[in-house]
This record gives C-alpha cells, sequence and structure tokens, in this order.
C-alpha cells in the first residue's frame, strides 16, 4: 500500500513548526524568530508522511446533504467537522460529487525534506510539485545484483495549501477533501 507524502505549497501564508505546534503567518522570511529561535519556513518542503483510506463524496442533492458511498454512517456534519470546512466551503469546492481521504498514522519529519533529496532515490524525479498529487516509486536495490531490485514503495505526493496543512499537522484536520485522485487511490 502507499503511502502520502506531504508537501506544503509556496502559498501564503507560511507555515512554520514553534516547538511541535504548527502556525501559520504573513511573515515573508526565510526564518521566524521568536523566544530567540529560529523556525524556518516549511513552504515548499515534503513535511509528513501517512497511510490513507480514501472513499467517495456523494452530494445527495434531495437533501443538500454529502455522504459516503461506502459509509451511510458518516454524514455531512461529521464530513465538515473532520475536513474544517463549512457547508458553503465544501459545496463550492466540489460543486457535486468528490473524495475524502482520511489521514492516519501521521509522521511529522523531524527536519523538512526538499523535493531535491528524494532525486536519486525516485525513479522519476521530480521538478517541481504537483498542483494536486502525483505518484512517485522509491527502489532499493541490493549490493549483490544491481538490476534486481528487493522493495520497491509507492509513494503519493500531495500538495497542500500552508493553511490546511497546519490544521493537519496540528491534528484538528483528519479528512483532506479533493475533487479527484488517483485511480490506485480508490480500494
Amino acid at each position: 500500500m502507499s503511502k502520502l507524502l506531504l508537501y506544503c505549497t509556496k502559498a501564503n501564508p507560511t507555515l512554520y513548526n514553534v516547538l511541535g505546534k504548527f502556525i501559520t503567518t504573513k511573515y515573508m522570511g526565510k526564518d521566524f524568530k521568536q523566544d530567540g529561535l529560529t523556525h524556518p519556513e516549511l513552504n515548499g518542503k515534503i513535511v509528513a508522511e501517512c497511510d490513507f483510506e480514501v472513499n467517495e463524496l456523494s452530494n445527495n442533492n434531495n437533501y443538500h446533504d454529502y455522504l459516503l458511498k461506502n459509509n451511510s454512517e458518516l454524514w455531512e456534519n461529521d464530513i465538515l467537522t473532520k475536513s474544517c470546512l463549512t457547508y458553503d466551503e465544501l459545496n463550492n469546492y466540489l460543486k457535486g460529487d468528490g473524495y475524502a481521504i482520511y489521514i492516519k498514522n501521521l509522521h511529522i519529519f523531524d527536519k523538512p525534506k526538499e523535493l531535491s533529496e528524494y532525486e536519486d532515490e525516485w525513479e522519476y524525479p521530480l521538478e517541481k510539485a504537483p498542483q494536486n498529487m502525483r505518484r512517485c516509486y522509491s527502489t532499493l536495490y541490493s549490493n549483490i545484483e544491481a538490476d534486481m531490485p528487493i522493495r520497491t514503495d509507492s509513494y503519493i505526493l500531495i500538495s497542500i495549501r500552508p493553511k490546511w496543512l497546519c490544521k493537519i499537522l496540528n491534528g484538528e484536520k483528519t479528512i483532506e477533501v479533493r475533487k479527484k485522485v488517483l485511480k490506485e487511490m480508490i480500494n
């Protein structure tokens, strides 16, 4: 099964990790200084990885409610609470059906990673982050026979705006809503 790599887009505001609490600010520098410590910005970096599960969201036009196609017990209020969206924000974004990506087993990196740090690991290196998401493969070769891979890891790099990634990293948001996902993500 693939893992998600969470990439913080370069959009405003700027995301920082301040002593384990994630904050966003309009400050536009490389470093944010507070309490005598320097906190590097996280925008433009891969900051975490997680397991995930995807369910289709369906808009029931009769009731103006969103529900999960495979889990009718999770209704609109749960989706709105776990995605940190209002009904209007969800409806204006999706304009119909979409997908709920459940974020599970979140692991925040001690040191955020640049895309370039993966150049040697990924089969198809990235020159820039994807607009939405992209499949990435990392292959580990044995020393004995360099032609025979002993493990291929599959990752999905997903770009998330700082405002929403901040909520994910702080544990407030556990569902990421998207109009489209990769086919391999759907069970």
